[in-house]
């Protein structure tokens, strides 16, 4: 009963969720409906209900010395977000994500806004290449009509040297 340690795992996470999603729109529940998540062994339901007892999500009501459940389990408030939110299962999932990844949440945010600024300056100078590119592409445009100008001129003045001596 007073293993409040559990490291916890995904198949723990699931228990605890179920412990938690048992209330459903109910305060109270018998602490027989706890006992079923954990096929009738009560010291694990009770190491179980004082992990959630410890971070203040239910609270047990008729605790009996000796007796491993109390007679009920009640809610506490913030209950119903924390599993809107996703509960235990998605915690574990998000604190495996930072371990993984070796950074935070916020970290990773971070990172992702930087990454967005380095985004939006490196289209800008993308942006200013691509002008500059099109800039000397009409400037060669004009060179090259400049050249069939001058040698037709030159031809021209060949023409009318031979024609015209």
């Amino acid at each position: 009963m007073k293993n409040v340690a559990l490291s916890l795992t995904p198949a723990k996470c699931e228990l605890l969720d179920n412990i938690l999603n048992e209330f459903d729109e109910e305060i109270y529940i018998k602490s027989e409906r706890v006992l079923k998540i954990f096929r009738g062994n009560g010291n694990l339901a009770s190491d179980y209900l004082d992990l959630l007892v410890k971070l203040n999500l239910v609270i047990l009501v008729g605790q009996v010395e000796g007796i491993d459940l109390p007679a009920m389990v009640g809610k506490q408030a913030g209950v119903d977000m924390f599993i809107s939110e996703g509960g235990f299962k998605r915690r574990y999932a998000l604190g495996k994500l930072e371990e993984d990844a070796g950074k935070t949440i916020e970290d990773i945010q971070n990172e992702n806004l930087d990454l967005q600024e380095k985004l939006i300056k490196n289209e800008q100078i993308i942006s200013k290449l691509e002008q500059e590119l099109l800039t000397a592409k009409n400037k060669n445009v004009k060179y090259f009509w400049l050249q069939i100008c001058l040698v037709l001129f030159g031809v021209t003045i060949m023409i009318l040297l031979r024609f015209y001596p």
